[in-house]
C-alpha cells in the first residue's frame, strides 16, 4: 500500500521483478492474478476508454527515457496534451513551465540528440508530468547517469512530489533512495522480502552516497 504524497521506493537486485511491478502498474503489462487498485479503482479490471482515463493519472520515467527523436524538446513535452486535445495556448503554457521546472527552458527547440543523458532524462520526466498526474512511476531514473546528475535528478523529483503532494514511485538501484524516501521495499523473485517506513526523509542534496 502506498499513501498519497509518498515518495515510496522499491530497490532489488537486476531480474528482481522491479521494471515488471512498475510495468503491471500501469498495466503496460496485465498481471495473472490480484488487484491494482488505485483510489479504490481496479485498474486490472479495465479495458478501452476507462483504462485510458485511469492511466492518465499515471506519469511514467522510462528508463531508457523513451524520446521522440524526431521531435524537439518542446514538442515532446506537449506531445501527451496534444493526445489529450488540449488548446494551443494551454499546451505552450504547460510546456513553457515545465520546461522552467525541469531546468531546460533554454533548450525547447534543440533534438534529443543534442542533449546529454541527464538532460533526456529531465525532459522525460517534464513529458511524465505533463497532464498533472496523481502518481509519478519511475523505472531507474538514474541508471545511466553520473554521480552528480544523477543525484540531481533524484533532488528534482523528490522536490516536485513534496511541492505537488504527488506520489512519487522510484525503481533505482541507487542506496540514496532508502535515506530519501518515505517508504521503501525490497524485491527478490519477484517477491517483496523487506519493507521499511523512514520516519525522517532526508533532502537528497544532504545525502551522500
Amino acid at each position: 500500500t502506498i499513501q498519497d504524497g509518498d515518495i515510496f521506493g522499491v530497490i532489488g537486485m537486476s531480474g528482481a521483478g522491479k521494471s515488471t511491478l512498475l510495468r503491471c502498474l500501469c498495466l503496460l503489462e496485465k498481471p495473472s492474478e490480484g488487484q491494482i487498485l488505485l483510489n479504490g479503482r481496479d485498474l486490472a479490471a479495465l479495458s478501452g476508454a476507462d483504462l485510458r482515463s485511469a492511466r492518465r493519472q499515471m506519469g511514467v520515467v522510462f528508463q531508457g527515457y523513451n524520446l521522440l527523436m524526431q521531435k524537439t524538446v518542446a514538442e515532446n513535452v506537449a506531445f501527451p496534451l496534444k493526445l489529450d486535445k488540449y488548446d494551443k495556448a494551454a499546451v505552450d503554457a504547460r510546456v513553457k513551465e515545465l520546461l522552467e521546472l525541469v531546468g531546460l527552458a533554454d533548450r525547447a527547440g534543440s533534438y534529443p540528440s543534442q542533449l546529454s543523458g541527464g538532460q533526456k532524462q529531465r525532459v522525460a520526466l517534464a513529458r511524465a508530468l505533463a497532464s498533472k498526474p496523481q502518481v509519478l512511476l519511475c523505472d531507474e531514473p538514474t541508471g545511466a547517469l553520473d554521480y552528480n546528475t544523477g543525484k540531481a535528478i533524484l533532488k528534482l523529483l523528490q522536490d516536485t512530489g513534496r511541492k505537488t503532494g504527488m506520489t512519487v514511485l522510484i525503481i533505482t538501484h541507487n542506496s540514496a533512495l532508502t535515506a530519501m524516501a518515505d517508504r521503501v521495499v525490497r524485491v527478490k523473485n519477484g517477491t517483496v522480502v523487506e519493507s521499511r517506513i523512514n520516519p525522517t526523509p532526508q533532502p537528497v542534496s544532504e545525502i551522500e552516497w
